[in-house]
């Protein structure tokens, strides 16, 4: 018997595959779908790198421009949002080399106040989802935590961080990130358990 999951993943597989044909076909509708399902998500991993509202904007608006441009030869051999997101990826860090930032970018003391909210919204809806409301002293606590997580993943490697952020704030498969990051599933693990490790340590260890 084919499991549940197997089923889902050909379905969506299926469900991509015609929304490709159709905006080869140069359906609108199809295309607007496609930005409408992705834009929001692909804004925050993009801001995550460049951290600028309006830069993040821009590498995302050249993405579809370019799909949308390219749209009778587009070709896409993996998931499309594995595909979007790796592009995303693609122009933000040729986007760090051309301004020489890319250490005071990525670094860690630069990212500590930012990623709160890369990373803030879904930290918290992961810890509280499905509970029962907290009081104010719980509810700080909780919030503690969240801080806490939010610098440790921000003094992750550049590669470690980019894989734990897909994984945990965009729900992405080990596989799908591996398309992102242009790299074997089994070295997404690798990085993904290396992350887990690090976490780990970091938040033993008292903050400054």
């Amino acid at each position: 018997m084919t499991p549940a999951v197997n089923k889902a993943s050909v379905a969506i597989q299926y469900e991509e595959s015609n929304l490709v044909a159709r905006i080869r076909g140069g359906d609108e509708t199809a295309f607007e779908s496609l930005y409408l399902a992705h834009h929001d998500e692909l804004w925050r991993f993009a801001y995550a790198y460049v951290r600028s509202r309006d830069v993040a904007e821009e590498l995302v608006q050249d993405v579809f421009l370019a799909i949308w441009g390219t749209r009778a030869t587009w070709e896409v051999h993996t998931r499309v949002r594995a595909w979007m997101y790796a592009s995303v990826r693609h122009l933000a860090l040729n986007h760090l080399r051309h301004e020489r930032i890319v250490t005071r970018t990525m670094g860690a003391e630069g990212q500590s106040a930012s990623e709160t909210e890369v990373f803030g919204s879904s930290q918290l809806e992961a810890t509280t989802m499905g509970v029962p409301p907290m009081d104010q002293q719980m509810a700080l606590e909780a919030q503690e935590m969240d801080d806490a997580v939010i610098h440790a993943i921000a003094a992750l490697p550049e590669r470690r961080r980019i894989a734990m952020m897909l994984r945990w704030k965009h729900d992405m498969s080990s596989l799908e990130i591996s398309r992102v990051l242009g790299t074997s599933p089994e070295a997404v693990r690798t990085l993904l358990t290396r992350a887990r490790t690090d976490l780990a340590f970091l938040l033993e260890r008292p903050r400054q």
